[in-house]
């Protein structure tokens, strides 16, 4: 039997070091921290002593993942993934689960982002059935026992695993007649698992969502619209690849040269049919686009950022939608949503501002927004705060600055906290405004007027607009939640018809051209 302490790899970045105290690799270095986990109970699946493969401390060090599983980030899953390999190498599974099904669970659910990303969907299935068909049944009865030693995870979080792990039912992309193609590139879109995380998600959730639906066509004769994915800031942020911009520059460039293999159906219209998605920052990382994709549609989170102004964003064929919202981030807002005559602030702000942070150093409405309204009754303004979702649950206003560039996702988080958003930001061209009443649900106040005539404007609001605005936020929440991916109630709403409307907007003033080359044909001589 292979033993996990065989596969330690000592990690210099500090900040990976606590991870390896939790697989035993370094438990003889640091006994306070082994003596201070308390005794796991002996019920069921719950006695924990050990095996050949994996021992006890490692089982017993793994509890402080239960309840970070939903956010651990890749290099960390894949730690945890050499913990399942040493398992499933040894073909153990069961024997393990026996020993310590929680922990085995707790292993399970960490390493899942990892297995997709390294190993494949096909992999990640397979464990994800593991888990839900055959561990998890098998633990459910004895649930309130674990939760009483902080071994029960949260489950709902799973609820989006199916449709990420390409396990859903096919959708109906909501009965439109758009016909999409979505190119293959699998270097480039590594691991939706991994990937829909974070603000820039949505580079893999809008791909991964077209392909599991109708209006994906294989045909290229037959696509409206030809979809060039890359989960670029997944790679960037996350996965800390392409840092600059001259890297992530290179990426598209060499697409476009390599367009033959790469994107063999460009040629065809110019790439005019074309689409593109920046998550963040615009064009500002891809300035030569110029150059090699001057007609092709961009789904944008921003239109103006600082370096790219105007001349960037073209109305005519770009448009914008909202930021990602991580599900788990979303559903903990929600669970704070309360209703209007609960709410006890007027309004608040949380977040960088520029005593907290150089790069806010020169953004003078997060900075006015303390300067005029910190210590105000019924008003909370500040840096982070633990109880963050609580009072934003608890406002009847989410004032909405500007942050390094125009937007930010402070707007969206508004909606699922069902707080009426007051948007700072004048360069902030909000997603859907072709269909969307945002009067209706928002405010969009001059940024260079972060006065008291806000403070009593938002004061002096009626009661019944109030609540009126309220309800409209809790109904337009959908339009901006990532995860509402399939509607067994029929229920239209959701950012990705909001993307097929835009798009079904664009198709008829699309340029349609003949091919690079063409002639008249061979048809036979009319009969005089």
């Amino acid at each position: 039997m292979e033993h996990l302490a065989t596969l330690g790899v000592l990690w210099r970045d500090q900040k990976r070091v606590w991870i390896l105290l939790f697989l035993g690799i370094w438990g003889s270095l640091c006994p306070l921290l082994v003596h201070a986990v308390e005794p796991l109970s002996r019920a069921p699946f719950m006695a924990c002593v050990g095996t050949e493969v994996i021992k006890r401390t490692t089982w017993e060090h793994t509890q402080i993942l239960v309840d970070k599983w939903p956010d651990i980030d890749l290099p960390h899953s894949r730690v945890i993934r050499k913990v399942l390999w040493a398992i499933t190498h040894n073909d153990m599974l069961e024997e393990h689960a026996e020993d310590c099904g929680f922990a085995l669970a707790t292993v399970l659910l960490v390493a899942l982002r990892a297995i997709d990303y390294d190993d494949g969907r096909q992999e990640a299935q397979k464990m994800f059935h593991y888990l839900t068909t055959s561990l998890i049944p098998k633990l459910e009865p004895y649930f309130p026992t674990a939760a009483k030693d902080d071994w029960a995870p949260d489950l709902n979080d799973l609820r989006i695993y199916p449709f990420l792990l390409g396990l859903e039912p096919q959708h109906d992309c909501y009965g439109t007649r758009l016909r999409l193609f979505v190119y293959k590139l699998p270097e480039l879109t590594k691991g939706v698992l991994h990937c829909h995380h974070g603000q820039w998600g949505l580079e893999a959730l809008i791909p991964h969502w077209l392909r599991q639906g109708t209006c994906l066509t294989e045909d290229p004769d037959q696509a409206d619209f030809f979809l060039v994915p890359w989960h670029t800031w997944c790679d960037r942020m996350i996965y800390k690849m392409n840092q600059t911009r001259r890297e992530v520059s290179a990426v598209y460039i060499d697409m476009i040269k390599r367009k033959d293999d790469m994107l063999p159906h460009w040629s065809k219209n110019d790439g005019y049919d074309h689409v593109f998605v920046f998550s963040d920052q615009g064009m500002n990382f891809f300035p030569e686009w110029r150059d090699y994709i001057p007609h092709s549609m961009f789904i944008v989170t921003e239109a103006l950022t600082p370096r790219c102004g105007p001349s960037c964003f073209n109305a005519w064929k770009d448009f914008v939608v909202p930021g990602h919202t991580d599900y788990f981030r979303y559903r903990r807002m929600a669970q704070f949503n309360l209703p209007s005559e609960q709410r006890t602030l007027l309004f608040n702000f949380h977040g960088r501002h520029p005593g907290l942070n150089d790069l806010y150093k020169k953004n003078f409405v997060r900075g006015n927004i303390i300067k005029v309204f910190d210590g105000l009754e019924g008003v909370s303004v500040g840096g982070f705060t633990d109880d963050y979702f609580e009072r934003m649950g608890a406002s009847h206003f989410c004032l909405v600055p500007m942050g390094t560039s125009s937007w930010t996702n402070h707007l969206y988080e508004a909606f699922f906290a069902g707080c009426i958003p007051v948007i700072l930001s004048d360069g902030f061209k909000v997603p859907f405004e072709s269909f969307l009443d945002w009067p209706s649900f928002s405010v969009k106040w001059p940024m260079e007027d972060v006065s008291m005539d806000l403070y009593n404007f938002l004061l002096n609001t009626p009661v019944w607009m109030l609540r009126r605005m309220k309800a409209s936020v809790d109904a337009h929440a959908c339009w901006f939640d990532w995860h509402r991916t399939y509607e067994a109630d029929g229920t239209q709403c959701s950012p990705y018809l909001g993307i097929l409307r835009e798009l079904e907007r664009k198709k008829p003033v699309l340029p349609r051209k003949s091919g690079p080359f063409w002639r008249q044909g061979s048809a036979q001589r009319p009969a005089v």
